[in-house]
């Protein structure tokens, strides 16, 4: 119950800054993705179905705050998911600058997913030539909040059952 509450808190705070004051920053298009790097430490420690409907709630709170058509973020979360608990599962993600790897990793994963469902299913209109800059400026942005998001989650106690024992 402990870890619900701590993650639910820490997505709120991140939510806000991603909504408002990041939204002040001197990048065009890019900000950090705090809700994308609260999935990745919930991917990492939490392989069970409360984990994966941490992921969809991420995601559905991230569409349902945005604007967005509902759906694509839950789906690019859960898709993320899915990756980074494959990818722990054969390699050994312990240290920070693999973590921040992985944030990396999921944040243009993410990206491409949500445009790719944007571009299939909407009439809206992805501008090409400026993606590569903004896909590349999401990611290294995520990975810039990962530690400070990673050292909170890590240091308010929240750990899986397995950590546990």
């Amino acid at each position: 119950m402990r870890t619900a509450i701590v993650v639910a808190l820490v997505a709120c705070v991140g939510l806000l800054l991603q909504s408002t004051a990041f939204q002040l920053l001197p990048f065009e298009q890019a900000v950090p993705d705090v809700l994308l790097v609260v999935n990745v430490y919930l991917a990492l420690h939490f392989h069970t179905v409360g984990g994966v409907a941490g992921a969809f709630l991420l995601g559905y709170v991230q569409d349902s705050a945005s604007g967005s058509p509902a759906g694509l973020n839950a789906s690019g979360m859960l898709v993320v998911f899915v990756l980074v608990y494959l990818t722990c599962r054969r390699l050994w993600v312990d240290n920070l600058v693999s973590k921040v790897v992985l944030v990396f990793l999921a944040s243009l994963v993410k990206t491409i997913v949500v445009v790719s469902l944007l571009a299939a299913f909407t009439s809206s209109a992805v501008s090409w030539r400026t993606f590569p800059l903004v896909l590349l400026s999401h990611a290294a942005l995520a990975s810039l909040v990962a530690p400070p998001v990673f050292w909170i989650l890590a240091n308010s106690g929240v750990r899986s059952n397995r950590e546990a024992d």
